[in-house]
């Protein structure tokens, strides 16, 4: 809709309020004309009435005067009553009309949210010179202010062409950048619909979904990483990429495999394939175990309550759930933090299923990455879940307990698990 159609539609909803209001007014106005017409037509044939009587002799002369002058009395009472009443609806009206402009002005910009358009409008304006300061290479001299104002005359210009994967792409990549990222991935995602032949897509999508930390969002980076590297397996970047995010993801197997990759191509010195080493050295010292890790514990308890911060967890089973889980599957105990929405576990163990109850032990040692642990947590929500594979993404069908506790430097804490609640 253009907004001469809006002001058009606008003015004639205004003039109908108008009419509604004012007709009622004059319709009145003319009933009280016609009124006083009548009436005065009524005193003429009641004086001519009066004369006929006289001369009839059917009243006297004196009768006739008092007779008329009751009726002048009465005509001038009414035609004042008529002046007082028209001339007092003049002011309701005007008050009420004054109303309503200023009750519609008000609802008028609440509703359309006028300086929100008037922002939009100036970062649509501002669009070609911010998309000259970045071809020059000036980038880096953007504010937050002005990215995000690029990302709005985007997203203004995506309404007009919604099918252009290049523009959601970049909207995508900007909102990524502001921290916007359930924006951020919903925008590549529709760039990746929209253009699914285009590879770079793809991989932005894996970067903002590995980006996040979230396991959901970890395992479909994994499931695109795969598929492009099906296609060039060659590809040293994704095989980093798919290094990192099967490493987040407990992915002994990808991890390894990914790794040898890329291992030789890394800067000795480089931090990065310092971490990748020691996750991949905790997941086969976990995969390698044939004691469960309360055995491991109960082995050295002393430097375990004095040097460890983690939690030994006592696991059962509910009634409800006995008869449900699988013969073969695995054991995942995982611990997230409870006071953000950060879905990245701190801590991750893998079990084969055993016979329940069992006593699991989850320290800071089974962090996922080194930089992120229970030690840089306040509070925990410990989870456990049985599943038929080793993958932590949740299916239908599986069983899983959870509950929270406080983290207490080197300290292993008791808690108890029960596996109630079946996921859909």
């Amino acid at each position: 809709m253009s907004w001469s159609e809006f002001y058009l539609i606008v003015s004639g909803l205004i003039t109908l309020v108008i009419m509604a209001v004012v007709f009622p007014w004059l319709r009145g106005k003319n009933h009280a004309k016609v009124d006083s017409l009548n009436n005065a037509q009524i005193v003429k044939q009641r004086l001519g009435e009066l004369d006929r009587e006289v001369k009839e002799g059917l009243i006297s002369e004196r009768d006739k005067r008092q007779a008329v002058d009751e009726l002048k009395l009465a005509l001038v009472d009414e035609a004042a009553f008529e002046k007082a009443q028209t001339g007092s609806a003049l002011l309701p009206l005007s008050v009420g009309a004054l109303l309503a402009l200023v009750v519609g002005v008000l609802v008028y910009v609440n509703v359309n949210q006028i300086p929100q358009v008037q922002k939009a409008s100036d970062a649509v304006a501002a669009l070609p010179e911010l998309s000259q300061q970045l071809a020059s290479g000036n980038g880096t001299n953007l504010s937050p202010q002005d990215i995000a104002n690029l990302a709005l005359a985007i997203r203004q210009r995506l309404r007009q062409a919604p099918g252009d994967d290049t523009g959601w792409m970049y909207y995508g990549r900007l909102m990524l950048s502001l921290g916007e990222e359930v924006q951020a991935i919903e925008a590549i995602d529709r760039a990746v619909t929209l253009a699914p032949e285009k590879e770079a897509n793809r991989i932005t999508l894996a970067q903002a979904l590995l980006s996040t930390g979230e396991v959901n969002n970890l395992t479909r980076s994994q499931g695109i990483l795969a598929d492009l590297l099906s296609a060039n397996p060659q590809n040293d970047n994704l095989a980093l990429m798919m290094t990192v995010v099967s490493a987040q993801l407990g992915d002994l197997d990808n991890t390894q495999r990914y790794y040898a990759q890329v291992k030789d191509k890394l800067p000795s010195d480089s931090d990065m394939a310092e971490r990748l080493a020691s996750r991949i050295a905790q997941l086969e010292a976990q995969a390698n175990a044939l004691i469960t890790p309360n055995e491991r514990s109960a082995a050295n308890p002393s430097q375990q309550m004095d040097e460890k911060t983690g939690y030994s967890i006592s696991i059962s089973l509910a009634d409800v759930a006995r008869d449900s889980i699988p013969e073969d599957g695995f054991l995942i105990v995982f611990a997230q933090d409870a006071n953000s929405e950060n879905r990245m576990p701190a801590a991750v163990v893998k079990l084969p299923l055993g016979r329940f109850p069992l006593t699991v032990s989850l320290t800071s040692e089974d962090a996922m990455l080194a930089q992120y642990s229970l030690t840089n947590l306040k509070k925990i929500k410990l989870t456990a879940r049985i599943s038929e594979d080793e993958n932590v993404a949740t299916k239908a069908g599986e069983w899983e307990g959870s509950t929270t506790a406080n983290v207490v430097s080197q300290q292993v804490q008791k808690v108890n698990i029960i596996i109630n609640k079946e996921l859909e």
